[in-house]
C-alpha cells in the first residue's frame, strides 16, 4: 500500500514540475509515472475545455445542457484518443528520423506535457462557474499553447537533441488537437 502512495506522489510530483522542468522530469521522473495516470491529464483537460465550450455555446443559446453534456464526453474521449493517436504519429515520425524512445514513454511524456493545459482548465471552469464568463478560448486555447514547450522537450528526447525538429513536432502536433478541437465546437 505505501509502495503505491509513493508511486502515485511521485506521478502527480512529476505532473506539476513538467511546467517549470520539463526536460528534467523526462530524463528523471517519467519512469515512474504509469501510462494510464498520463493519458488520465489530457482526458481530463480536454473534458473540462469541452465543458467550458459548451457552457460558453449553452449561455450563448447554442446548445441544450444534453449538448453540453454530449460535448463534454466527446471531450473526455478527445483527450484521450485524441492524444494517443497524435502521440503514436509523432513516435512513428521521430523512430523514421532515428528516434530510439518507445511507443510507451512517448505516450506517457505526450499525456503528462499536457499538464499546463489541465491547470488552466480547471482555472478557466473555475472563473466560467464563478463569474459567468465565456472561458474556453482564453483558458483553453492558453492553456493548450503552454502545452507546447512541454511537447518541445519530447520531441528533443524523442529526436536525439534536434531542437528545430522538436520545435516543428510540437507546433504540428499541438495545433493539430487545437485545429480538432475548434472544428468539434464550432
Amino acid at each position: 500500500m505505501e509502495a503505491i502512495a509513493v508511486r502515485a506522489w511521485s506521478s502527480t510530483r512529476a505532473a506539476l514540475q513538467v511546467m517549470l522542468d520539463p526536460g528534467g522530469v523526462l530524463r528523471d521522473m517519467l519512469d515512474n509515472v504509469p501510462s494510464v495516470f498520463s493519458l488520465c491529464i489530457p482526458g481530463l483537460a480536454f473534458t473540462l475545455l469541452f465543458l467550458q465550450a459548451g457552457l460558453d455555446l449553452y449561455r450563448a443559446g447554442a446548445k441544450s445542457s444534453e449538448g453540453v453534456f454530449g460535448l463534454t464526453l466527446l471531450g473526455a474521449l478527445y483527450g484521450v484518443a485524441g492524444i494517443a493517436l497524435v502521440a503514436a504519429a509523432a513516435w512513428s515520425f521521430a523512430r523514421a528520423m532515428g528516434g530510439v524512445r518507445s511507443f510507451d514513454w512517448t505516450l506517457r511524456a505526450f499525456g503528462i506535457s499536457y499538464t499546463p493545459s489541465l491547470i488552466y482548465a480547471v482555472c478557466g471552469l473555475f472563473f466560467n462557474a464563478a463569474f459567468g464568463w465565456n472561458t474556453s478560448a482564453a483558458f483553453g486555447v492558453t492553456g493548450l499553447l503552454w502545452s507546447i514547450a512541454p511537447l518541445t522537450s519530447t520531441g528533443r528526447e524523442m529526436l536525439g537533441e534536434r531542437l528545430g525538429l522538436s520545435i516543428a513536432l510540437a507546433t504540428v502536433c499541438g495545433g493539430l488537437l487545437l485545429f480538432g478541437w475548434a472544428l468539434i465546437v464550432a
